[in-house]
């Protein structure tokens, strides 16, 4: 699979030289001259990568770091200058990782290629959260349900699931969303017995 990276820096020897290795070495290279630039192409775009330089004019690449973690896309910074506290506070913004210019191709991609790696362990974890979340939430919402029926018609839980379940089925709609409608039907009822309070 053929990764696609954003290169973004303000100097266009940088982009020319440093674009034209990482294609030699199979990446499909987007460039951007500024850290709006970059943001606009990655929206457009949404590359596997972006290498940005942390010292650009206008916006710096700490700050379009920063910005494109909104976006879901990971980055790497470049920078001239082995300065710790502005890479360290890179790191601290979810950079994946930093190359020092003069940039040797050959070097700098077992780290591109680490990055990458890593992002896509990242997206596999989120991915996984989110399904869990999803998963917890139907439970929570199943169990609500299961409960308030099971109280109201002085029954088992399972008894309660099995019908909840039922009518799922011969509805063909969900268990979660039965469940959601029985517990939007207390809600309302408790607020009506409260007195709309």
């Amino acid at each position: 699979m053929n990764r696609q990276i954003l290169l973004a820096d303000d100097d266009t020897l940088v982009l020319a030289t440093f674009g034209r290795g990482l294609r030699d070495a199979g990446y499909q290279v987007l460039v951007a001259a500024s850290g709006q630039e970059a943001l606009e192409v990655a929206e457009r775009e949404e590359p596997d990568l972006a290498i940005l330089d942390i010292r650009m004019p206008g916006m710096t690449g700490v700050e379009t770091s920063r910005q494109m973690r909104t976006l879901g896309i990971p980055v790497i910074h470049l920078s001239a200058y082995d300065d710790r506290e502005t890479l360290e506070s890179a790191l601290e913004e979810g950079a994946l990782g930093y190359l020092v210019k003069p940039i040797d191709v050959a070097k700098a991609i077992p780290t591109i290629e680490a990055a990458l790696q890593r992002a896509g362990d990242l997206f596999k974890l989120q991915q996984s959260e989110a399904r869990l979340s999803r998963a917890l939430d139907t439970a929570n919402v199943v169990n609500y349900a299961v409960g308030i029926i099971s109280e109201r018609h002085r029954i088992t839980s399972q008894q309660a699931f099995d019908l909840i379940r039922d009518r799922a089925r011969s509805e063909r709609r969900r268990v979660k969303e039965i469940a959601r409608e029985i517990l939007d039907a207390a809600e309302s009822i408790n607020r009506f017995s409260s007195g709309g309070r």
